[in-house]
């Protein structure tokens, strides 16, 4: 009892690492110039040489290396809702700190993202026959697998981007909305977190580094995380945190779930309890997306952005961003 506790304090330390460093990466977002999925190479150039932005990507992947540890010792039914609860506490800090607002059809949306998460979470059951056996070498001769969970993924987010950049004239033109950035930066984020698990997989069945290592999933996290990180700064500077941030969660989770089945031999749940919390946490989950508004205010656009960008690089850190990251 004792390990499980400490096992899911893990798991609740790996996600506030993530969500802590979304709030270092929206401040770093707002110190940069105007950012266009259709320019990856300067999209990552302002993210590498950004210190702000890097002493996130720091606190990340110190979330990141304790998901790998909660995943191989607690099985994914445990740790999903977890995961939700903390969602949950960012959307708040969101609302009274950051002075972002929601309106009504919003917050149902959230509140049903949400409880879809912990729905298909509590749905996975034991995971303990789970098998990550492939080998880089193995993936490379017969990447039909892989491919299968990494081109949706890519295209969604390739699409999502180049619509996003798409100049649109008029004085009453709109911008997608954070839910579209969402779902493009969380295919990759749910795929490189199917990376992660595959790891921890590995691990628990060889105990050997060098087995990891040989495996495909340490690229395959470190490339779909790459493209995520990407598309979510792009997102950050255009669209609320509390919408990107739930979206990007939900969607991760879901893709999560779907490319373990073909990655991992998951097969969907025959119990009829499992099987119901599954299907209606997808249900839920597409009801949401649905729900959610198309186009984003239209206080966050890209000369609002180039405006107050210019205003921070000529003032100096200022008392907001100061209270965004205590």
């Amino acid at each position: 009892m004792g390990h499980d506790l400490a096992y899911a304090a893990l798991a609740l330390l790996a996600t506030i690492a993530y969500y802590v460093a979304f709030l270092v990466f929206r401040i770093s977002a707002q110190r940069m110039p105007p950012l266009r999925g259709s320019r990856p190479f300067f999209v990552a150039w302002q993210m590498l040489t950004s210190p702000i932005w890097f002493a996130g990507g720091l606190i990340l992947f110190v979330g990141l290396a304790y998901e790998v540890v909660a995943f191989t010792a607690m099985p994914l039914a445990v740790a999903q809702p977890i995961f939700a609860i903390s969602l949950v506490f960012l959307v708040l800090y969101s609302v009274w700190f950051l002075d972002e607002r929601l309106s009504v059809r919003e917050w149902v949306s959230v509140a049903m993202f949400v409880l879809a998460t912990v729905m298909i979470g509590l749905s996975a059951g034991s995971e303990r026959d789970l098998t990550a056996d492939d080998t880089l070498v193995g993936t490379l001769v017969s990447p039909w697998k892989m491919l299968a969970v990494m081109a949706p993924a890519l295209v969604v987010s390739a699409v999502v981007w180049l619509l996003g950049d798409r100049r649109r004239g008029g004085r009453h033109a709109r911008k997608l909305a954070g839910v579209a950035y969402g779902i493009g930066a969380g295919a990759c984020a749910g795929l490189a977190e199917a990376g992660i698990r595959g790891i921890s997989i590995v691990y628990e069945d060889t105990g050997s580094v060098t087995a990891v290592l040989k495996s495909p999933y340490p690229l395959l996290t470190l490339g779909m995380a790459a493209i995520a990180l990407g598309g979510l700064q792009v997102a950050l500077q255009r669209c609320r945190l509390a919408i990107v941030a739930t979206v990007l969660t939900v969607i991760g989770r879901t893709y999560l779930v779907l490319s373990s089945s073909v990655l991992f031999g998951e097969q969907w749940p025959e119990e009829t309890l499992p099987f119901t919390l599954r299907t209606a946490g997808f249900t839920l989950a597409l009801l949401a997306l649905v729900t959610f508004p198309r186009y984003e205010q239209p206080d966050t656009t890209e000369a609002t952005v180039a405006a107050r960008a210019a205003r921070r690089a000529a003032q100096g850190p200022d008392q907001a961003d100061m209270r965004a990251i205590t």
